[in-house]
């Protein structure tokens, strides 16, 4: 039976920043909230408009800077680029014409709730986080908070709280043991986290009063594929047995998604299921544990190199969308019954 494995105590676990992909590959998807649209970002720096019905390409927009991260608004007016110069970009969506700009935007997490962005500046001298209404790029909120080498953002629904993981740093407080011989390779991902040297923060961000607050946690992460808010916790996917929940408090707790290694780790939008791949093959598990899995594999590339998925999104009525290293997107109706693949370019 998969468990949450920790060794803090009463560490209860309830129900995207994407990585760097490789070179030339799908980076970034999204898809509009009528469905209808997806928009495909990649390393060749163009960005693709797809038909969601059809799976044809409708348009391509080059652009300056390589996207990381396209978010559209949630009533479909505005579209979001994230890009390598570190600048949020607002684009109407009716003729894709400029609407606003935010510089020094190291990573993103967008409300649709609250119709909020909040911003993570990785600054070399104060990192701050800024809270933007998405409709204008209005800010309305920041705060500053030192040189914390800020890592990850999550937002929280209603966008009054956001979870910021800091990078690593090597500590002489974890105490130092050898590995027991008759632990699990969870277990045994989680005794390397609580007693590797190396520990970050976990900082809670309060928009409302300005205010922040930093808890050690022993936990530490590289290379996330996911990180969202779930309840007040953030979680954190990954690709290998790290995969974990961090309170607000510094307790955290590693998640068993059944495999030690695959090439990425997405959840869907319900909290429901996490979705694992390797190369395009895909694995869908209750996040509950209640009941059982469900495996599509898709047609391999035939005379390329190896191939394997580096982007996921979801549309309103379910459907999920896969990039891969090889500018080929994944079709996944919501009943999970098959997988369309067509190249993009």
């Amino acid at each position: 039976m998969r468990s949450l494995i920790s060794l803090a105590a009463a560490a209860a676990v309830s129900g995207i920043a994407a990585t760097c992909a490789p070179a030339q590959s799908i980076e970034t998807i999204s898809v509009s909230p009528d469905g209808q649209t997806v928009l495909v970002g990649g390393t060749n720096r163009t960005v693709y408009a797809l038909s969601a019905e059809t799976l044809e390409v409708t348009d391509r927009r080059y652009v300056s800077e390589l996207v990381r991260q396209i978010v559209h608004g949630v009533d479909g007016e505005l579209v979001f680029f994230r890009d390598d110069a570190d600048t949020l970009t607002a684009y109407k969506t009716a003729d894709m014409s400029f609407a606003w700009k935010a510089s020094d935007v190291d990573d993103m997490a967008y409300d649709p709730r609250a119709g909020a962005i909040a911003v993570l500046d990785q600054h070399y001298k104060d990192d701050s986080v800024s809270l933007l209404f998405a409709a204008t790029g209005e800010q309305m909120a920041r705060v500053a908070m030192g040189k914390i080498k800020s890592n990850l953002i999550a937002l929280a629904p209603g966008a009054d709280k956001a979870l910021i993981l800091t990078n690593y740093t090597k500590t002489d407080a974890e105490e130092k043991a050898d590995e027991p011989d008759d632990l699990s390779k969870l277990q045994k991902a989680d005794f390397k986290q609580l007693h590797d040297g190396y520990v970050s923060n976990v900082v809670t961000v309060d928009f409302g009063t300005g205010a922040f607050e930093m808890s050690e946690t022993p936990y530490r992460v590289s290379y996330p594929k996911a990180v969202r808010m779930a309840g007040d916790k953030m979680m954190v996917l990954r690709t290998n047995m790290d995969s974990m929940m961090l309170a607000p408090d510094g307790t955290g707790a590693l998640i068993d998604l059944g495999e030690d290694y695959f090439n990425y780790a997405g959840i869907d939008a319900k909290g429901e299921t996490y979705i694992l791949t390797k190369g395009v093959d895909l694995r869908f598990v209750p996040v509950a544990q209640d009941g059982p899995e469900g495996l599509l594999k898709g047609e391999r590339l035939r005379g390329g190199p190896a191939e394997w998925i580096t982007a996921m999104a979801e549309a309103p009525d379910g459907t999920l969308y896969f990039g891969t290293n090889a500018y080929r997107l994944l079709k996944v109706g919501p009943d999970r019954g098959k997988i369309e693949i067509v190249p993009v370019f």
